[in-house]
């Protein structure tokens, strides 16, 4: 988008833009100069003397990135919309203030600070039900249908479940926070009849959740100590970011901006505008350095699997072998290698590492307390946090798995769902690679929402990521998953109603030939 500099308004535009983006680069620029000062004697004069070198010119596309940046959030502030509001404030009644024990939930489960959890959820509920009674936008019929309609079942099952929990409250009320999700993403598909919207869509859920690092690096500059733990490791104290949940928007964020550097126009087979490599590149960087502060191996993992997804869907493996043959060695036979093992390795014991930080602890006595109760399970979302990680003695929510979660909560009923909907998508994401009905413009997002759910799988094994509310940005793949199918399926139903009368035509037997 051009800006015609002869009009008074979007020229005070552009110097506000500049301003802040000037400013927004000082800020960063002061943080790194900070961290790197307070941790100089780790840096070698060959580091040094490179970052010197590089500095202006990294200045330079910074600069020239956050003013594509604020150009983006105000094309967002023009086009926001009623689900726009319902999204955010969903994401508002995730944030966590204070962390509590079994014992306090238990005494009181609605403490002061819950009430920023249930005030948000009343309202998108309201805004739903509204929306419900009106013919133009009811959306209980989109609820049951496809990649919804079995998430609707699994979370439906989940509620069930509260009849045998060992915490029948709990688990009814986080189950009608999941519901709550799928209504809400239900209600979105139904004015979602372009691709378009789809792409606002999942664009305004990769805002959110890159928002998150600039909310985490704001906690460094204000409480450095509490927010570095002795490690380094960056996380959010206020509201309450984990180094989890810091690293796998910091991954997603990444594999984001790398699909669209690499990504060609839909419409002129060409690369993106300069000032969009400038702003993904200033994505790419932010999304790798927080990753690396977050020191998240799981979320690691991830991103190489995202990366070699978009490669994979992009017909660029090329450049993965490229980077494969020039990093193997590197590591093999430098000090590099040794340097990155002991980054990973975060100072843990032989023993913590071979659990996986006592994950592996966790899972085996949830799959034990499991076998106690074979046909049921202990309740979705109370299991985890009741049944195995309070007879432990640990305070946390989950057992930091989505599939033995649900296992030890709602057994094979909810599992047989939530598992035919994540390979379901699958199926249609990977199904959608070699569909040539599909238009370039969708077709052109396949990349970058098969590596997102390339990240998304790798976590789901060491975290809850897509079955805990709020699941927005497995609700994002759902969404373009969910449209395509939709779309394939209006199209052919089309064609069918064309092909009809053609064969209902009675075609005239030809007059026999008198010889």
């Amino acid at each position: 988008m051009n800006l015609d500099t002869t009009q008074p308004g979007l020229t005070r535009t552009r110097n506000l833009t500049l301003l802040l983006g000037f400013v927004a680069t000082g800020v960063l620029l002061s943080l790194g100069v900070y961290y790197l000062a307070s941790g100089f004697e780790r840096i070698g004069v060959v580091e040094a003397v490179v970052l010197i070198i590089l500095g202006p010119p990294l200045l330079i596309v910074a600069v020239m990135g956050l003013r594509q940046g604020l150009r983006h959030l105000s094309e967002l502030r023009a086009a926001w919309t009623w689900w726009h509001w319902v999204f955010l404030l969903i994401i508002v009644s995730t944030l966590v203030f204070r962390i509590r024990d079994n014992s306090e939930v238990t005494s009181a489960p609605v403490d002061a600070w819950a009430l920023l959890r249930l005030g948000p959820e009343a309202l998108v509920a309201a805004v739903l039900f509204i929306r419900s009674k009106n013919p133009a936008t009811a959306w209980r019929h989109s609820l049951f249908q496809g990649l919804l309609g079995v998430l609707a079942v699994y979370g439906i099952v989940c509620a069930v479940s509260s009849t045998w929990s060992v915490y029948p409250s709990w688990t009814l009320y986080k189950s009608l926070e999941y519901l709550l999700d799928v209504c809400a993403l239900a209600a979105f598909m139904v004015t979602a009849t372009s691709e378009a919207e789809i792409r606002k869509m999942c664009n305004f859920v990769w805002l959110l959740y890159g928002l998150d690092m600039v909310w985490a690096w704001t906690n460094a500059a204000l409480w450095p100590s509490e927010a570095l733990d002795e490690l380094g490791r960056l996380s959010s104290v206020w509201p309450v970011i984990s180094y989890n949940s810091l690293g796998a928007s910091s991954a997603v964020v990444s594999v984001v901006a790398l699909s669209r550097l690499i990504a060609r126009d839909a419409e002129t087979g060409g690369r993106v505008k300069k000032s969009e490599r400038a702003w993904y590149l200033v994505l790419l960087a932010l999304g790798i350095y927080t990753l690396i502060a977050s020191q998240t191996r799981n979320a690691m993992a991830g991103l190489v699997v995202g990366i070699l997804v978009v490669l994979l869907f992009e017909r660029r493996l090329w450049i993965g072998a490229l980077g494969v043959a020039g990093t193997v060695p590197l590591l093999l036979f430098t000090s590099v290698g040794p340097r990155v093992l002991q980054f990973l390795e975060r100072d843990q014991s032989e023993q913590q590492l071979e659990t996986m930080s006592s994950r592996v602890t966790w899972w085996s006595f949830a799959l034990h307390q499991f076998q106690q109760r074979p046909l049921t399970g202990f309740g979705a979302y109370a299991a985890g946090k009741f049944a195995v990680l309070g007879k432990l003695g640990i305070v946390a929510s989950q057992i930091h798995s989505d599939w033995l979660e649900i296992l030890s909560g709602s057994s094979l009923w909810g599992l047989l769902p939530f598992t035919v909907a994540f390979f379901w998508c699958w199926w249609i994401i990977g199904g959608s690679y070699r569909d040539r009905t599909l238009t370039p413009r969708d077709r052109q997002w396949l990349p970058e929402i098969a590596g997102v759910f390339g990240v998304l799988s790798v976590r789901s094994f060491f975290n809850v990521e897509m079955s805990w509310h709020a699941p927005l940005l497995y609700f994002a793949i759902i969404a373009y998953a969910e449209f395509l199918r939709r779309t394939r399926k209006s199209r052919i139903e089309s064609l069918k109603t064309v092909a009809r009368p053609l064969r209902e035509i009675a075609i005239p037997e030809p007059e026999p030939v008198q010889m």
